[in-house]
């Protein structure tokens, strides 16, 4: 005896995407925010960047003695790309 099961599919949405968080979609379960003082919702944010790159900044991440590269990219952004008022 088999045994079948049914997957839903995914609604198709007749309206146009509006913005670009409509366009990719949330994620299923969203991160938690960095800090709790921070209460905005974290998304996350991929691309892709040459060997060498991430090389040098492992390496210079293991120099200062930083464990975890997510948080200096973020204060990295954050310079780069300051909020408007």
């Amino acid at each position: 005896m088999s045994k079948k099961i049914l997957v839903p599919t995914k609604p198709q949405s007749s309206k146009p995407p509006t913005s670009a968080t409509d366009w990719v979609g949330r994620p299923e379960s969203p991160a938690l925010p960095v800090d709790e003082s921070n209460a905005e919702l974290q998304v996350r944010l991929t691309f892709d960047i040459p060997e060498s790159l991430h090389r040098r900044i492992i390496i210079a991440h293991a120099q200062r003695g930083i464990k975890r590269m997510a948080p200096e990219l973020r204060r990295i952004l954050e310079q780069h790309y300051p909020p408007t008022s």
